[in-house]
C-alpha cells in the first residue's frame, strides 16, 4: 500500500500550480491588453488587423492544442517511468514554458508587421506546447495523489489558494509596469519587463514540486495501453463526466469573458485607472480565501452540484449588474460599483476553482476503479482541452464585441458593455447541465473501494 500525502506534501505539490495563475493572467489578460491596447493608451499596434490576427492566432493554439494534449495525456498514462509517470514530463517542460510564454511580449518590431505576426505565432505554439507537457501530467498526479473522495475537497482548497495567490501577486503586474513606466520607460518596454520578472519565477515554482516530489511514494501505477484514439472516446463513456463538461465549458466561457474584460471593465466602463484593477482582484481573493472553510462545508454537507448552481446564478446576477453599470455608478460611485464587484465574485469564484476540479478527479478515479487501468492524463487532457477551448471562443469573440463602434479596432463604452450582457446570458446555460449533474453513484463507488483497501492492508499486517 502506498503512503498517504500529508499535508506538506500536497502543499509542495501545489506550488507548481502558481506558474499556471501566472502566465493564464499574463498570456490571455495582458497579452491581449499589449495587443489590443484601449483607446488612450501609448502602446502602438503592433498585429496588422490587431483584433482579427489576435484572435485568428489564439484560436489556431487551441487547434494546437486539441492535437497535442491527448498525444501527451496518452504518452504520460502509458509511462513507467521510474523518476513518476507525470514528473518526468514536468521536469522537462518547466523552464521552456517560462522562456516561451516571456517571449510572446517580445514581437520583433515595434509597429505592424507580418514578422510580428509570425513571431506571435512560433511562440504561442512553443508556449502552447511545454505548458500542456507540463500542466496535463500536473494535473493527472493532482488526480492521483489524493485517493479520498472528501479529502480531495480540501486538497484543490489548498490547490486553489496556490493559485489564488498568483493571481493576487500577477493582477500587481500594472502597478509594477507603472513603477517602470514612471521611471522613463515606454509602456510597451515596462510591460515586457514586468512579463520577465513573472515568467522567472513562473519558472521558480514549476520546479519546486519536479524536485521534491517522489511521485512514485504515493501513486499505485496502473499504466494504460490502449489506443489514443480509444483512450480518448472512452472518457466521454460516462453520462456524469459528458453533463460535467458540457456545464464546465459554457461556465468557463462566461467566467473568461470576466477575466479577459476586467481591466476594460474597470477602465472603459467604470472610468477609473487601469491599477484599480488590482484593487478588484485583490479583494476577491480575500473574500475568496475567507469563503474557502465555509465551501469545504458545504460540499461535505450537500454535495457539489448545489455549490456549482449557485456560483451560475451569482455570476449571472454580477455580469448583469455590470452591464447595467449606467444606471448603477451615477447611484453609487464608480469606486464603490468596482469594489462591489470584487467583493461579490469572490465568493462563487472559490466555488468555481475547487469543486470542478475536484468532481474530474473524482470521475478519473472512478474510471480507474471500474476498468482497472490509469487514464487520468487524458481526463486531465480532456479537461484542459475544455478550457482552451473555452478561451478560444471567447478570444474570437470578444475583440468584435469589445470594439464594437470603433474603427480602429479600441475597447468602446458600447463594445464592453455588451461583453457583460453576453456573458450574462450564457452563464445561464451552464445552469441546465449542473442541474442534469449526480455524483452520488462517484462518490459511493470511491468510498467503497477506499474501505476495500483499507481492508485488505489490515489482513496483510494481521
Amino acid at each position: 500500500m502506498k503512503k498517504t500525502a500529508g499535508n506538506k506534501t500536497l502543499l509542495i505539490f501545489c506550488l507548481g500550480d502558481f506558474s499556471r495563475s501566472v502566465f493564464n493572467a499574463l498570456t490571455v489578460t495582458y497579452l491581449m491588453y499589449i495587443f489590443i491596447p484601449a483607446e488612450g493608451s501609448t502602446i502602438p499596434s503592433l498585429l496588422p488587423r490587431a483584433a482579427f490576427v489576435f484572435a485568428l492566432v489564439r484560436g489556431l493554439g487551441v487547434i494546437f492544442d486539441a492535437v497535442i494534449d491527448p498525444f501527451i495525456a496518452s504518452r504520460s498514462d502509458k509511462s513507467t517511468s521510474k523518476r513518476g509517470a507525470r514528473i518526468s514530463f514536468m521536469r522537462i517542460a518547466a523552464i521552456p514554458m517560462s522562456v516561451f510564454g516571456v517571449l510572446l511580449a517580445f514581437v520583433p518590431y515595434g509597429y505592424p508587421h507580418a514578422l510580428n505576426v509570425v513571431w506571435f505565432v512560433v511562440m504561442l505554439f512553443g508556449f502552447n506546447f511545454f505548458s500542456s507537457l507540463y500542466h496535463i501530467p500536473y494535473s493527472a498526479l493532482a488526480a492521483e495523489i489524493v485517493t479520498d473522495h472528501k479529502r480531495r475537497v480540501f486538497f484543490y482548497t489548498i490547490n486553489t489558494a496556490v493559485f489564488v495567490v498568483g493571481s493576487v501577486i500577477i493582477f500587481a503586474a500594472p502597478i509594477i509596469k507603472n513603477a517602470f513606466a514612471a521611471g522613463g520607460m515606454s509602456e510597451l518596454a515596462s510591460w515586457r519587463l514586468t512579463f520577465v520578472i513573472f515568467g522567472f519565477f513562473a519558472a521558480v515554482f514549476a520546479l519546486i514540486p519536479v524536485v521534491f516530489i517522489k511521485e512514485n511514494d504515493y501513486v499505485e501505477r496502473k499504466p494504460c495501453y490502449a489506443p489514443l484514439l480509444q483512450s480518448f472516446k472512452a472518457t466521454f463513456k460516462y453520462k456524469n463526466f459528458s453533463i460535467l463538461i458540457a456545464g464546465y465549458i459554457v461556465m468557463w466561457i462566461a467566467f473568461s469573458f470576466f477575466n479577459f474584460s476586467l481591466m476594460y471593465y474597470i477602465t472603459v466602463l467604470i472610468g477609473l485607472n487601469e491599477s484599480f484593477s488590482t484593487v478588484v482582484m485583490a479583494l476577491t481573493i480575500v473574500v475568496g480565501v475567507a469563503s474557502y472553510p465555509l465551501v469545504n462545508r458545504l460540499a461535505k454537507k450537500f454535495g457539489k452540484k448545489p455549490l456549482l448552481i449557485g456560483a451560475c446564478i451569482a455570476y449571472t446576477v454580477i455580469y448583469t449588474a455590470i452591464a447595467l453599470h449606467a444606471v448603477i455608478v451615477p447611484a453609487i460611485g464608480g469606486t464603490a460599483f468596482a469594489v462591489l464587484i470584487g467583493v461579490f465574485i469572490g465568493f462563487p469564484i472559490s466555488i468555481t476553482n475547487i469543486i470542478p476540479s475536484s468532481a474530474f478527479a473524482d470521475l478519473a478515479q472512478y474510471d480507474t476503479i471500474k476498468t482497472g487501468v490509469n487514464r487520468a492524463g487524458m481526463f486531465s487532457a480532456v479537461r484542459s482541452f475544455i478550457l482552451q477551448l473555452a478561451q478560444s471562443i471567447v478570444t474570437f469573440i470578444l475583440p468584435a464585441l469589445i470594439s464594437k463602434g470603433s474603427a480602429a479596432g479600441n475597447a468602446t463604452v458600447e463594445g464592453t458593455r455588451l461583453v457583460a450582457v453576453t456573458a450574462a446570458v450564457i452563464i445561464g446555460f451552464s445552469l441546465v447541465f449542473y442541474f442534469l449533474y449526480d455524483d452520488k453513484e462517484v462518490a459511493k463507488t470511491i468510498k467503497e473501494d477506499n474501505e476495500r483497501i483499507e481492508r485488505e492492508a489490515k489482513n496483510i499486517a494481521v
